[in-house]
């Protein structure tokens, strides 16, 4: 039981700094809310721990732990998957912008506008 405060005061910090950084708008609306789903749940999962044993047994998996950190490394390997289509767009953009600046910066150099 004593762990589970510990957890729950925790989150409750992260929670109070999440609605921070939404008023200070460096969050949009569906992150805030997206994230704001996340940390509840894992409240309801610290604070109800039988939940995600039963979850677990109707899916088949032994523990509500294991069912947990499946579900984690899952959650985690589908935001990296994004993260990287994302920087790899980026470095795309950078290219192109850096090629059409060199391209400017020729013509220039030349004197052709």
């Amino acid at each position: 039981m004593p762990i589970q405060i510990i957890l729950i005061i925790i989150i409750a910090v992260i929670i109070a700094r999440l609605i921070y950084k939404w008023f200070k708008k460096e969050l949009s609306r569906s992150q805030f809310i997206l994230w704001l789903i996340i940390w509840l749940a894992a409240v309801v999962v610290i604070w109800l721990p039988d939940l995600s044993a039963y979850l677990a047994a109707k899916v088949g998996v032994g523990r509500g732990v294991d069912l947990v950190v499946y579900a984690a490394i899952i959650v985690a390997y589908y935001w990296l998957f994004r993260m990287l289509v994302r920087i790899e767009k980026i470095e795309k953009d950078i290219t192109r912008l850096v090629q059409g600046l060199a391209q400017s910066d020729s013509k220039k150099d030349h004197g052709t506008d």
